[in-house]
């Protein structure tokens, strides 16, 4: 566990936090699936505390814990939820403390402890362990389909490329994200997180007001709420955030199952929907609460743990395509970018257009982790396209 050192010169020398290594907190065994537990490596030195209170915690040993016991609000985790992880002051000796609170656990303040990182509690999708993150049945089978087949072989816990530290952690502490490759991406399609209201009118300009975030069970945004892909791009800058490229989307959607014309197993896009659905898997659709025995898309997730790539609605990515269609065109000015917004120099009115990936909610087997359509342009409001947002490593 954590030694003290209070001596003063020596804390008020030391950086705020050190560690050996690409990151200091991890999911132990993460790819066994049979415990919740995470490990503090060993070679940290973290300051907690302020101004003469200040102690430095060091760690010279792995510290293998299950993080459930040391919630501050006593309770199971909740599928879907955000956990913060912090290093309090208790008498002599620091304590990691969990909670949901972003700010600090119920009973402390930023005097006396500090945050060092946190997780995703949710579901995960098995995959093989040699770091390849490839779709098991269980057997272990890559790709395989004895006992449970691979595309139904998802269970729940702490989502294992969702941890992250104070080395190892998104630009944009942005709340339900996962690691895939080099950046960070949102577990879950983009949702309201406050009004939208727009420069004038209800659409085609800037937008003035409005939030994104990525959480479970909540009603993914599209052109039902007006917006464009320009507003989509301009949301995800306010909160630090970005669109994807398709390289970037092809990564953390696969493994993902492909969706099936007569079932929402394995992504909200049976032929018979009427409308998109909440995200999440397992998802109760009058709730949005986690139903483990009857919630809708209980397969919806990709070996990376993105969830819903299939299907529900297409995700506006940030890259564009001048398409040339058959019949006459003419390369001229066209007013298609909203009032005040310029021109666009094109082909045709409707050459210029934006890539969108994943199918949507009544699309059957047209949907995947490569489907992909470049039929839209950025400016239209389509109910049928939300997004999914990523940021970078800080």
């Amino acid at each position: 566990m954590f030694e003290v050192i209070r001596s003063g010169g020596a804390v008020e020398a030391a950086a705020a936090f050190q560690c050996e290594g690409a990151g200091f907190i991890e999911k132990y065994r993460p790819f066994s699936y049979e415990q919740d537990c995470l490990v503090i490596r060993g070679g940290c030195c973290i300051k907690v505390g302020k101004g003469s209170n200040a102690v430095l915690a060091v760690n010279r040993e792995d510290f293998v814990f299950d993080p459930a016991p040391l919630l501050d609000v006593a309770g199971p985790f909740e599928v879907g939820c955000d956990y913060f992880l912090y290093l309090c002051l208790d008498g002599e000796s620091p304590v990691v403390v969990v909670s949901r609170n972003g700010t600090c656990p119920d009973g402390a303040s930023d005097e006396n402890c500090r945050m060092i990182g946190g997780f995703h509690y949710g579901s995960i999708r098995k995959v093989s362990d040699d770091g390849l993150w490839v779709p098991v049945d269980s057997l272990g089978v890559k790709f395989g389909t004895g006992g449970i087949r691979w595309q139904d072989n998802v269970t729940v816990g702490i989502v294992p490329n969702s941890v992250w530290d104070l080395k190892n952690r998104p630009r944009v502490l942005f709340g339900g994200l996962v690691k895939v490759g080099s950046i960070w991406v949102s577990i879950y399609q983009a949702s309201k997180k406050s009004e939208f209201t727009f420069m004038s009118g209800d659409n085609l300009v800037h937008v003035s007001e409005g939030e994104l975030q990525s959480r479970y069970g909540q009603m993914p945004v599209s052109g039902i709420d007006g917006l464009c892909q320009y507003n989509f791009a301009e949301l995800a800058a306010r909160s630090g955030m970005r669109l994807m490229k398709y390289a970037e989307w092809l990564a953390a959607a696969y493994g993902a199952p492909q969706g099936e014309d007569n079932s929402n197993d394995y992504g909200w896009c049976d032929v018979t929907n009427k409308v998109r659905a909440r995200t999440g898997c397992s998802v109760d659709l009058d709730t949005g609460k986690y139903c483990a025995e009857g919630g809708a898309k209980p397969y919806a997730i990709s070996a990376r743990n993105v969830v819903d790539t299939t299907g529900n609605v297409w995700e506006w990515l940030s890259e564009y395509t001048n398409r040339h269609d058959a019949g006459s065109g003419l390369w001229t000015y066209y007013d298609q970018l909203g009032p005040g917004m310029g021109q666009i120099y094109g082909w045709k009115t409707d050459s210029f257009s934006s890539l969108a990936a994943g199918g949507h909610w009544h699309r059957g087997s047209c949907c995947g982790p490569r489907a992909i359509n470049p039929d839209d342009q950025p400016w239209k409001v389509n109910v049928h396209i939300g997004t999914r947002l990523a940021c970078d490593a800080l």
